[in-house]
């Protein structure tokens, strides 16, 4: 199995997290940095250890329990830990479409993304999910977030609150319902129990609170019904992260970014992983950001890389061989991240 990693922002803790973490899961597979060389080896030498690593050039055969790197196009001066700038951006870019390409290629089973920064990016880069998806013409992924308890599917990303609440549908809500059930069984989890969070207080509350929840989620839910899904709601969001907590249901979905991620930090900050649905490849990334006011420092907690990183082990094996509900090994330290 191998499992590339993106390096994300350099001015970040990116690769300080990653070089941290890979020690622990060397043995479960061929890891494959992909970073630039400068902002690899000064984060080595601080954060290396007594970690061994060879340069990687395509079609090297696997070899588990091995670290490679793969270097990348390096854009404007050498980085300064924690001051991101267009450059820095750009070079997580680099790092990110030469792993994306080796996935779509076949070189990488999986593929783990640490953190970079849209704003330095800039351009129309909105996020790794929809860059990801645009690179594999795949026209509707799903940002999801695992943790330990259940799971959050995000109807809707990084966009305004204004656009979100316009842009939803029967249809995208009937196919969101649908996408989750097919990718959800790809990793051997036959028909979860999925629950559709309400957009409006108390579901609209018969349509005092708004109207959306009556004529758009609950008619989705009765189609996915008919269908063969076992798929409830809406039901009111106040109280429906705390039952999925609990057990009662396997699956989220959120109409809106914040809505679903609110509960997730909450409930699992350092043991949830973010995990592309729709993909032709395993992606997975650490739910947390760029943290460029503590990179280089040693302090960033690791807990998010490696659960990320174990999720990718654990859903590229269930993709090739369909097997019980995936449950990673959780990771909770404290520290910030």
């Amino acid at each position: 199995m191998r499992i590339g990693i993106s390096a994300g922002d350099p001015a970040g803790i990116g690769l300080e997290v990653t070089l941290r973490s890979i020690p622990s899961l060397l043995s479960e597979a061929t890891w494959i940095l992909y970073a630039p060389r400068s902002d690899f080896d000064a984060n080595f030498k601080r954060f290396g250890g007594a970690l061994k690593w060879v340069p990687y050039t395509p079609r090297m055969p696997e070899a588990p329990g091995t670290f490679r790197v793969a270097f990348v196009e390096e854009w404007g001066p050498p980085t300064e830990t924690g001051v991101a700038s267009p450059a820095t951006g750009q070079r997580a870019l680099s790092a990110l479409s030469a792993a994306s390409r080796a996935a779509l290629d076949g070189e990488i089973d999986g593929l783990v993304t640490a953190p970079l920064s849209k704003q330095w990016v800039g351009g129309n880069f909105r996020g790794h999910t929809e860059y990801l998806a645009d690179r594999a013409g795949v026209r509707m992924p799903a940002m999801s977030f695992f943790t330990p308890t259940f799971k959050v599917v995000l109807a809707t990303t990084h966009v305004s609150l204004r656009e979100s609440i316009a842009s939803l549908s029967i249809d995208r809500y009937t196919a969101l319902l649908t996408l989750i059930a097919k990718e959800l069984e790809r990793y051997g989890m036959a028909r979860p129990r999925i629950a559709v969070a309400a957009l409006n207080p108390h579901a609209g509350e018969g349509g005092m609170f708004g109207s959306e929840d009556d004529e758009i989620l609950r008619p989705a839910v009765r189609l996915a019904q008919e269908s063969g899904l076992d798929v409830s709601g809406p039901h009111s969001a106040d109280s429906l992260y705390h039952r999925a907590h609990s057990g009662e249901f396997d699956v989220v979905v959120a109409p809106y970014h914040d809505q679903g991620l609110i509960p997730v930090k909450l409930i699992a900050p350092r043991s949830s992983a973010n995990v592309t649905l729709g993909l032709p490849y395993v992606r997975t990334s650490p739910d947390h950001g760029t943290a460029f006011e503590i990179a280089g420092q040693g302090v960033a907690d690791t807990g998010g890389m490696e659960t990320a990183m174990r999720w990718a082990l654990d859903l590229v094996r269930r993709s090739s061989a369909g097997r019980s509900e995936p449950k990673a090994v959780p990771v909770d330290r404290a520290g910030d991240s």
